[in-house]
C-alpha cells in the first residue's frame, strides 16, 4: 500500500503548514471510515485540522484511494478561501483519477524517484 502525496499537493501543504502528522492522522480517520465526501471515482473529500484551529478552521483536502493499493492526496484548499470544489477543478480531479486508476506499481516508483509523488510514513520520525 502506498501513501503520497503529489508534488503540487506537497508543495500547497508546506506553505499552509500542513505537516505529514496531520495527514498521518487524517489517513487513520479515512480507513476507519471517517471522511466528508465520496465524490465518486476513488475521489473523497477529507477535512484536516490546523494547528490551533481544529477542523473546523483547517483545510479540505481531495484524496485518491484505491483499496489496497494507493491513497494518494492530490488537491487542498482552505475553507475561508474556497466553499467547495469548481466545476473546472472535478473534471481535472476526474481526469487525474481515471490516469491514477491504471497506474502501475513501476510507475509509482519512478515517479517517487522522478519527485512527482512523496511518500507519506506510516511512522512518525
Amino acid at each position: 500500500m502506498y501513501y503520497l502525496k503529489t508534488k503540487y499537493f506537497s508543495r500547497w501543504a508546506r506553505e499552509e503548514g500542513v505537516t505529514d502528522n496531520s495527514l498521518r492522522e487524517a489517513i487513520r480517520e479515512f480507513e476507519s471510515g471517517l471522511f466528508e465526501g465520496n465524490l465518486g471515482n476513488h475521489l473523497y473529500k477529507k477535512r484536516i485540522a490546523l494547528a490551533g484551529k481544529g477542523k473546523s478552521g483547517g483545510t479540505r483536502t481531495i484524496l485518491f484511494y484505491q483499496i489496497g493499493k494507493k491513497l494518494i492526496f492530490c488537491f487542498g484548499f482552505k475553507k475561508n478561501q474556497q466553499h467547495d470544489l469548481s466545476s473546472l477543478q472535478i473534471k481535472a480531479l476526474n481526469k487525474l483519477s481515471n490516469w491514477l486508476q491504471s497506474t502501475t506499481e513501476e510507475i509509482i516508483i519512478k515517479d517517487i524517484k522522478c519527485k512527482e509523488f512523496f511518500e507519506i510514513s506510516r511512522t512518525e520520525g
